[in-house]
């Protein structure tokens, strides 16, 4: 998935780029956040493939922090309108799709870094595009 692929691995794959962006090392520090957004974006309307992101993957690096949560605003179910929040810990990881099965974007993905209050947070992101963009 991280890199070019030869004509003959993985041909059920219809692109042999690579399907997802390099690593991407995050450090918050206190008082630091990152408000709530969407990972996806929109293609120029001319662009018929409208490639995007497809899934997010966050591996936790680090526990012990006061505050830092990814919360998703968003999210719902049939007991409560209230965020869902995930406590970063140390070997924890988060998975969340920023496409719907019809291949839509889904509103309901956007998230938020929430404030350290005490220590620090270091992540790992890892961004998966949609494997039928070349």
């Amino acid at each position: 998935l991280l890199r070019s692929r030869s004509k003959n691995e993985h041909p059920e794959i219809p692109t042999k780029n690579p399907i997802c962006e390099a690593l991407q090392l995050v450090h918050y520090g206190p008082t630091q956040e990152y408000t709530a957004h969407h990972d996806f974006g929109y293609s120029h309307i001319d662009d018929d493939k409208n490639g995007a992101r497809f899934a997010t993957l966050l591996f936790y690096l680090n526990s012990g922090m006061e505050g830092g949560e990814t919360s998703f605003p968003r999210w719902v179910n049939g007991e409560t309108f209230h965020e869902l929040a995930v406590k970063p810990d140390a070997g924890k990881a988060v998975l969340f799709y920023s496409q719907l099965p019809d291949g839509n974007m889904d509103d309901f993905s956007q998230h938020a870094a929430k404030p350290i209050i005490d220590g620090e947070k270091w992540l790992i992101n890892l961004w998966i595009w949609d494997p039928a963009y070349d």
